[in-house]
């Protein structure tokens, strides 16, 4: 495991995660798909960390539930996000292109999920 690489994936979260609350702070409704879409990058991103740690190699993947089933059986209790996780994953690609707009309920729960699931992932590695 590369300390300086899970160290790498952290920084890219959390700019994806400053990036999701100054926007939260300006306007929830105007920047609604970016909110979400930075919202599932933070998860990515940390979730990637988190697999460096156990020694596993990222995949290039974005469903979030697949990293949560490499990570299972090394960090058991990393189980509870699946919820969360499940709700983030269509914000990857989804709402990136037309014909799907985030509205601002979304933007809002998906701001709530990822400040749970930052410091989820924050106790787990020690941060």
């Amino acid at each position: 495991m590369s300390e300086e690489l899970v160290s790498e994936w952290v920084d890219k979260a959390e700019e994806d995660y400053k990036t999701v609350e100054e926007l939260c702070s300006k306007s929830l409704s105007e920047f609604a798909n970016t909110i979400c879409f930075h919202s599932q990058q933070c998860a990515e991103k940390y979730l990637k960390a988190l697999l460096v740690k156990c020694g596993i190699e990222p995949p290039w993947i974005h469903e979030l539930e697949s990293l949560l089933d490499l990570l299972a059986s090394k960090i058991p209790e990393i189980e509870k996000n699946r919820g969360m996780l499940a709700q983030l994953s269509p914000y990857a690609t989804e709402y990136r292109y037309p014909g799907k707009t985030a509205k601002e309920e979304e933007a809002g729960t998906c701001i709530k999920i990822i400040r749970k699931l930052r410091n989820n992932v924050r106790a787990i590695l020690g941060s």
